[in-house]
């Protein structure tokens, strides 16, 4: 419910979901380090921005229960290895 209404006031309904996919794509692509803003398309399942994707993660942790946001942090942080 927290996500939802976070989403709804400052993202789109279902940009948590999104996004997290779209991490998990572009951490699996072998040329993910190559990311170039002004060459990509803008379309998160194509071209991810990975600073907007972060901004996405930590509007969600913050406005997560304490407990919960500790749980997505770290499983963040193991895909955030494979960077």
């Amino acid at each position: 419910m927290v996500v939802a209404r976070l989403e709804h006031s400052r993202f789109w309904p279902g940009a948590a979901a999104e996004a997290l996919t779209a991490w998990e794509w572009f951490l699996r692509d072998p040329y993910h380090r190559l990311f170039d803003p002004q060459t990509g398309c803008g379309i998160m399942r194509c071209c991810p921005d990975p600073v907007e994707l972060r901004q996405i993660f930590e509007a969600v942790a913050h406005a997560l229960p304490w407990r919960d946001a500790r749980e997505f942090r770290r499983r963040l942080a193991l895909l955030d290895a494979q960077w």
